[in-house]
């Protein structure tokens, strides 16, 4: 959400600023004749200059009038006059005094300075200074990014401190600036700290906000501390709302942001998100938020309801970190404390609808053909404020030997071993059915590479698995005994592509490709596994490897089409391949019609779904441009199911345009609802992201309820810009939780060039 260069509204002025001691140091020129080089006895240095006269006023005092103009080390000072002291070493200038150089230029009607302290004043003074090669252009509208400033005086104080008084500064360049920043004074200690007093945001010369105080640290680096623009909203909910944020660079390779959220109708939050890069591949990124909410009433259709008083916090994050002996560690955390308060306030459709919290970590290493991981992971499912169902593995310890080649002949073997304790609990209010148990697993395989034409591949495979269960179920009530048990059995799995036919084809009339190969794919896979007597009095948690049925024989056949186009070339060079059309089916026989309900190749597999033939999966990716393409898959029921699952993805990328979308049905059996969904977003932008907009929605179509709507717009002008935002968001009407079915939310944003902007914490659908 926010990018590692950031500015902040002060630390923009003060850029500007520190460009005058090189001005300053500037000293008065030697005594010469006019338009003479300087002689070698003068007393300040040595200079070339000309178009202008020299008179000795007194030993100590001279004088220069006329088109002064003096040049040295790529610093250039002009003026009318300047009068020079010798014994005091004090410079003074008047007149259209100009100070130039590679960077910018600061102008002033006089300037006294200490040529040996580096002290001075300048008065009525103003300038500019580029942004350099880093600025983000597209804040600019395509123009030079430059900032514009001037002061009533300008004081110089010590090497490291200057105080402006009276002045204001802009990266709106241009007669008469859209917007700038005025200020009573302000005090800078540079990479130190800036005091500001009585600042004020003009745009257009109306002013928009008032500080009275701020002071803010500086660094020398890119991002810089300080206060981010704040954010404008309002919504049926929350009611009007300000969110204020302030970035704090703690260094080059850490920060911080803190934020404040005020919400008229509900209460506030604050937060703070913390971001750091150790090394390379060692680093992370947090954020917590904790929210306030208070009492609230609404009515709706006659009906009033209460939003009754509550605290929530939210955490989430992540982190990487190399270990010694080639080990690398891991964190995540995707945790909040009230469901509710994610529904109703989340602008962003998955955070909103998210209903599971997360807190895991992981070490891991490999060494060769050999790794080791742990993983510790700890989830809970919500089904309500008061139901919810905990799993995980605390922990999962995982060694792996890699398939090798054994004895010199084509035959590779390697196994997998395994120890986890399996969490499972089922929280439904103040009861909880606790169903954890302990797993130990050895799994050895071995595969032979029967074929490996290029029109056939036939791959075999053998394996063994022995599992160790610290509880099991009694094969008559279904219900835990808690006595252990072992499983074990073995898998025999053949794979077959081919043979592959292809042909190709020339096009040289063709406007899409010069040539296109088609390639037809048969594939076949046969899998047995051994009877398991006790197969069902394993307690299945959430682990697919516990789901296997015994006794098993498993033929799954396809076909696949592909079409390939070989693009035109340009210069004499070869055109890049694309795969253009793919189409491909497949379905899958069972002699057991149980396993049919854990097969996981199908999207429409379920429990209680039983039959001995998989439904027809057809899939077909279509891509006619490379940044254009899209794919269809379904399946169909050959055993009365009919249609149960069909879903529909595209994209396509036109410039700096963009459209995707989604949109699938699945219907698990005649009886069973329809369930429907569309999502869709498209993107434009225009004259080179000077303006534009985006358009999201989220429609839940089988409940007949569009959950999201989003839009948003923008406009950046040369130094400035506008950013609007709105949302109609729909609440899921299952509980007395929400107050009001939907809540329509709004927000305006101020973009200044140069200068960083952002949303509260809660966001918005992007």
């Amino acid at each position: 959400m926010f990018p590692l260069a950031r500015h902040s509204l002060v630390s923009t002025c003060l850029i500007v600023i520190s460009v005058l001691p090189a001005s300053g140091q500037e000293p008065p020129p030697p005594q010469a004749t006019e338009g003479a080089a300087a002689s070698a006895d003068a007393p300040f240095g040595d200079f070339t200059s000309s178009q202008w006269r020299l008179e000795r006023l007194s030993d100590n005092h001279w004088r220069m009038t006329g088109q002064v103009e003096i040049e040295r080390d790529g610093l250039k000072f002009f003026a009318d006059e300047v009068e020079l002291f010798g014994d005091s070493n004090r410079l003074v200038a008047s007149g259209n005094v100009v100070f130039a150089h590679k960077d910018g230029r600061i102008s002033a009607e006089r300037v006294e300075f200490d040529t040996e302290k580096l002290v001075g004043t300048f008065t009525q003074a103003s300038g500019f200074l580029s942004l350099g090669p880093n600025a983000d252009r597209t804040q600019f509208a395509g123009q030079d990014p430059d900032v514009y400033f001037y002061g009533d005086l300008l004081e110089k104080t010590s090497a490291k401190e200057y105080r402006l008084t009276g002045g204001a500064f802009t990266t709106c360049v241009q007669p008469t600036p859209r917007w700038e920043l005025t200020s009573g004074s302000v005090v800078i200690k540079l990479d130190d700290r800036a005091v500001l007093h009585n600042m004020v945001l003009r745009v257009k010369g109306v002013p928009l906000f008032y500080l009275p105080y701020a002071f803010y640290p500086l660094q020398k680096e890119q991002r810089s501390t300080g206060l981010l623009l704040p954010t404008y909203g309002s919504s049926t909910l929350r009611g009007q709302s300000i969110s204020n944020a302030f970035f704090w660079a703690m260094g080059r390779s850490q920060d911080a942001t803190f934020f404040h959220d005020w919400f008229g109708q509900t209460g506030h939050g604050e937060g703070v998100e913390y971001r750091y890069v150790a090394a390379a591949g060692s680093e992370g990124n947090f954020r917590t938020y904790l929210f306030n909410q208070k009492a609230a009433e609404f009515t709706t259709g006659g009906v009033t309801s209460l939003l009754p008083e509550n605290r929530a916090f939210e955490l989430t994050g992540n982190a990487s970190q190399a270990l010694p002996l080639g080990l690398r560690a891991r964190a995540r955390f995707d945790y909040f404390s009230d469901l509710t308060t994610q529904q109703l306030y989340h602008g962003d459709i998955y955070d909103a609808s998210r209903r599971v919290r997360t807190l895991g970590g992981s070490i891991n290493g490999n060494w060769g053909p050999y790794s080791l991981s742990s993983v510790f992971q700890h989830n809970e499912a919500f089904e309500s404020d008061d139901t919810s169902i905990v799993y995980g593995a605390t922990p999962r310890i995982t060694a792996t030997l890699s398939q090798q080649q054994l004895f010199g002949m084509p035959i590779y073997g390697g196994m997998v071993g395994e120890y986890a304790n399996l969490l499972y609990r089922d929280q439904r209010g103040a009861t909880a059915v606790d169903s954890s148990l302990k797993r130990l697993d050895v799994h050895p395989s071995l595969r032979i590479p029967f074929s490996n034409l290029s029109f056939l591949t036939v791959n075999s495979s053998a394996a063994y698995r022995l599992t160790h269960y610290s509880n099991s179920l009694d094969p008559r009530t279904g219900v835990k005994s808690g006595i252990p048990l072992t499983r074990s059995y073995f898998s025999l799995r053949s794979e077959v592509i081919g043979p592959v036919f292809t042909r190709i084809f020339d096009t040289p009339q063709s406007a899409i490709a010069e040539r296109f190969k088609h390639v037809i794919e048969p594939t076949f896979s046969f899998e047995k596994t051994s009877s398991i007597d006790n197969y069902e009095q394993v307690v299945v948690l959430t682990d697919y490897s516990d789901l296997i049925v015994g006794g098993l024989t498993r033929l799954t056949y396809g076909l696949t089409n592909r079409l390939i186009a070989r693009e035109r070339g340009t210069g004499g060079a070869q055109g890049q391949t694309r795969e253009f059309l793919t189409a491909s089916i497949q379905q899958t026989y069972y002699d057991t019609p149980a396993a049919a309900q854990y097969d996981i190749a199908y999207a429409s597999s379920t429990q209680g779904n039983v039959s001995r033939v998989s439904p027809v999966a057809l899939t077909v990716r279509a891509a006619p441009t490379r940044n254009t393409n899209a794919t269809v898959r379904l399946e169909q029921s050959l055993t009365g199911g009919g249609l149960q699952s069909l879903s529909i993805s595209s994209n396509a990328r036109l410039g700096t345009h963009s459209v995707d979308g989604s949109w699938s049905r699945r219907q698990l059996s005649p009886l069973s609802p329809i369930e429907s969904y569309l999502s869709s977003r498209a993107a434009l932008s225009f004259k080179e992201g000077q303006m534009g907009g985006d358009y999201a929605i989220s429609w839940d179509i089988g409940r007949g309820n569009v959950v999201s709507q989003t839009a948003q717009l923008f406009y950046n002008a040369q130094c400035c810009g506008l950013g609007f935002e709105y949302q109609a968001f729909s609440y899921p009407q299952i509980s007395a939780r929400f107050p009001i079915p939907a809540d329509r939310r709004m927000s305006f944003t101020f973009m200044l060039a140069g200068l960083s902007n952002f949303s509260n914490f809660f966001g918005s659908q992007r």
